[in-house]
């Protein structure tokens, strides 16, 4: 054993490698969900121009359907990093391969079970959704697709969540990157080459399965054969750990994908048409951007919430989620209110005339997002924590109250009404957090954390919105993509003055730069 006076020097280095692998986690996680966001950004118009509105709603409907679909998962994803974190940490390699071949098992039968809920719904699409007669046969073969990717989509689950707990997230999002340029060139390829529709889909949905013997052979990180990580074998004791852990998270993640994944559903029954779905489809694209940078975030913090909540270092684990929140909510209030500002230009270069309308939509949902997003750190830290009980509750009722609210306007407010549901569940979800959780639960100052770590990169962003507006209003710019730019460099400079003066400080910046730049030792 290491002498014990070399204790502290490990935990520093250990502490600074685990910084440097948050950053280089977010990094590339925010490259690749840069690069897909770009992609669909690009390729959406197109296809939108040459398959049409309606047709290309089939499309959107199958991505809303799968999305949905993913609450099968039954919460095991949170809680298989979760627990992996821990056994990595420890050691514990016989019981990651007992629980990994055990979630071979499980999401083979979850891929199956899905694979028959596609072909099911194959044979109900007018009943389910108004779609035209000449839609019918494209929508059956739509499913007949997702139906055969489904398996392989599921168990590659478990070689993410393996590599996310042995801090190989930097490698997952570098894979997912060939991912991304290849959906790319799939929709160059069906325009230029006049692809059906179906042809379209079926090389997309093979692009997206690409990355996995990537992931496979990345495994060699572990210090265990591979075959005993993937070679399916129920082990029901040592399953049953995570299982209990994930059920709770399962009840919670079905409320929240319900309120998510339902809404645009919702919309291809009541609202007027499948076209209704495209303009939801467009401005979800945008507004994704940053709720993947979220999820980058959140993917990447668990592990290392989960390791910091083990050690039980208090004061550690109230600075990590106060700085985690504030450079994070700086981030994506740069992200959020530069798409605000530019979102009627956006609407129009992105998609042409007939689509300005929606910016004072996807205003409101970016605003959604930003508030939802900066309690990335908190929901992880929660996540950790393993009481997640008062979570399904606070799920149950945000769902319950905010989908009505799409059915009830689906007709008046037709994509709003999504919209609209979607910022009344993500308020009372926030709500629930801040009077429970935090105080409760955490034992953090949320009135401090909210007012110090997120309000002033929010209050930020909307002074530079409000500044940028002004002066381009006296300043003569090129119409279309001058415009943007000019907004985005004026608002840039703005938002960076009143930050460097208001929120970071240039100790702040030191502290950064020391933390995430020195070359590391050990574990780094």
């Amino acid at each position: 054993m290491y002498p014990r006076t070399t204790a502290p020097t490990d935990r520093t280095t250990e502490t600074s490698g685990r910084a440097k692998r948050i950053f280089s986690g977010s990094a590339w996680g925010i490259l690749a969900k840069t690069l897909d966001a770009l992609a669909k950004f690009v390729t959406i118009p197109m296809l939108v121009g040459f398959y049409g509105r309606a047709d290309y709603g089939l499309i959107a409907l199958a991505f809303s359907l799968n999305a949905y679909l993913r609450l099968m998962d039954l919460g095991f994803n949170v809680g298989a990093v979760r627990y992996f974190s821990m056994w990595t940490a420890s050691g514990e390699w016989s019981k990651i391969g007992d629980v990994s071949r055990s979630s071979i098992v499980f999401y083979g039968i979850i891929g199956l079970v899905n694979a028959f809920i596609f072909l099911g719904m194959s044979a109900y699409g007018q009943q389910l959704f108004n779609l035209t007669e000449a839609q019918v046969p494209l929508y059956r073969q739509i499913m007949y697709i997702l139906a055969c990717s489904t398996v392989l989509n599921w168990l590659s689950s478990v070689v993410i969540q393996l590599l996310s707990a042995k801090d190989e997230l930097g490698y997952v999002n570098r894979v997912t990157v060939i991912s991304s340029v290849l959906n790319f060139l799939v929709a160059l390829l069906a325009i230029q080459m006049q692809w059906a529709l179906i042809t379209y889909f079926i090389y997309y949905t093979l692009s997206t399965l690409v990355p996995i013997p990537f992931y496979i052979a990345r495994l060699r990180v572990f210090p265990v054969a591979r075959k005993s990580l993937l070679t399916p074998r129920w082990h029901g004791q040592a399953f049953k750990e995570i299982l209990t852990y994930s059920l709770a998270i399962f009840v919670m993640g079905l409320f929240q994908l319900t309120a998510n994944n339902l809404r645009p559903l919702l919309l291809g029954k009541f609202a007027d048409g499948t076209e209704v779905l495209t303009d939801y489809r467009v401005i979800q694209t945008i507004a994704m951007l940053i709720v993947a940078f979220g999820g980058v975030f959140m993917q990447v913090l668990l592990p290392s919430a989960s390791k910091a909540y083990a050690e039980g270092n208090q004061e550690r684990i109230a600075r990590m989620i106060f700085e985690a929140t504030k450079y994070i909510s700086v981030f994506l209030g740069f992200m959020v209110f530069v798409l605000i500002l530019n979102a009627e230009d956006i609407l129009l270069l992105y998609m042409g005339e007939g689509y300005g309308h929606l910016s004072i939509w996807l205003s409101i949902w970016l605003l959604t997002v930003l508030l939802s997003m900066h309690n990335t750190p908190v929901a992880s830290l929660v996540l950790s924590t393993g009481r997640t009980r008062f979570l399904v509750y606070s799920s149950a009722v945000a769902c319950i109250v905010s989908l009505p609210i799409t059915v009830i306007f689906a007709g008046t407010l037709q994509v709003g009404a999504a919209v609209v549901g979607y910022l009344v569940y993500m308020v009372l979800q926030i709500g629930f957090f801040y009077v429970y959780y935090i105080p409760k639960v955490l034992h953090l100052d949320g009135r401090r954390l909210f007012a110090r770590a997120f309000l002033p990169a929010a209050i930020g962003g909307g002074l530079a919105l409000l500044v940028s507006q002004y002066i381009t209003t006296k300043l003569v710019f090129p119409d279309g993509y001058g415009t943007v730019i000019a907004n985005t460099i004026i608002f840039t400079l703005v938002y960076g003055l009143y930050l460097l003066v208001f929120v970071v400080k240039p100790a702040d910046i030191r502290q950064l730069k020391k933390t995430l730049m020195e070359k590391g030792k050990g574990n780094a």
